[in-house]
């Protein structure tokens, strides 16, 4: 700071980084400051830290997923009903340099929501099968969409109806080599259910999400880490989208390492510190810095910074 006289003791306002007040009759020089560092609670940092995945997971999904949230509501867009159900679902966390890549990382999100019935999954992973039952169907290389649509429409008859639409869905998850950085690949495939389209189903569909397992549709194969799922669309009367609500099914195992406090303390770490205060009661919402606080030798491992 400096006091001017003179010709420059009646300048006022700003120019460039340099900043002069008139202060008791002076004009007082001062530098702006121009290195703020930023701080939040750690709810904040927490819905910062998640919300670049689920931004990321709905960017790659934009011309997939145009009207598959039926009741996103009046003024709303199908990016406003994604992100909103997703920032409740389980937290991937991504580093500040993470998301300025352009990382992305496979999770089990919600993809759609509808008022057509659900389609039930069970099973785990690569393992999962629906409720779609297709009876002593086979589906094979010679299937065509015809049997494929017969054997759902006579085993299905309260929620299917001839043109309805079967989509699959799937994420696969990549890993750049050189970078680390982890991004997906989007795809998706569908079905119209038509007892007279005699094309081969697996040259339309992919074998592994319309394969058979137990009498229904199920997955099979190996897709490698991805995230995946099938959706059950329905043009009505009055030209509206109908879909079912689906979220997506979890057989990533990279998916691991972006979840959890270290994930998070990482990722919260990138964008700088948290602001709670660590002795103020209730000051911190886990009450801990790095999960270790109050270890033996009377301290915590990283301190408080590293929030």
């Amino acid at each position: 700071m400096a006091i001017l006289t003179g010709l420059q003791s009646k300048l006022r306002g700003s120019a460039g980084s340099v900043t002069f007040k008139r202060n008791a009759g002076r004009t007082v020089l001062s530098e702006k400051v121009t290195d703020v560092k930023r701080s939040c609670t750690e709810p904040q940092s927490r819905q910062r830290t998640k919300l670049g995945n689920v931004v990321a997971m709905y960017r790659g999904c934009i011309p997939l997923l145009r009207g598959a949230f039926e009741k996103k509501g009046v003024g709303r867009s199908d990016y406003n009903a994604f992100v909103s159900v997703n920032m409740q679902s389980q937290p991937v966390y991504l580093t500040k340099q993470q998301v300025n890549a352009g990382a992305c990382v496979a999770a089990p999100y919600t993809i759609s929501q509808g008022t057509l019935p659900a389609i039930v999954i069970t099973g785990e992973g690569r393992n999962a099968a629906t409720n779609i039952f297709i009876a002593d169907l086979t589906l094979g290389a010679s299937t065509t969409v015809a049997e494929f649509s017969k054997a759902v429409l006579t085993n299905n008859r309260a929620d299917f109806n001839s043109g309805d639409q079967i989509s699959y869905f799937i994420i696969k998850q990549k890993v750049n080599e050189a970078t680390g950085i982890p991004y997906c690949q989007f795809n998706a495939y569908s079905v119209i259910l038509d007892a007279t389209d005699d094309t081969k189903l697996w040259e339309v569909v992919p074998k592994n999400g319309f394969s058979s397992t137990d009498g229904c549709l199920a997955h099979s194969g190996n897709d490698g880490d991805c995230c995946f799922a099938w959706v059950h669309s329905r043009k009505s009367a009055d030209g509206k989208i109908r879909v079912s609500s689906q979220t997506l099914i979890d057989a990533n195992s990279k998916l691991s390492n972006y979840v959890g406090e270290m994930a998070y303390n990482l990722a919260s770490s990138s964008y700088g510190a948290v602001s709670d205060v660590f002795l103020a009661p209730n000051g911190n919402d886990n009450g801990n810095v790095n999960g270790n606080a109050g270890g033996s030798g009377g301290g915590s491992q990283g301190g408080g910074d590293s929030l």
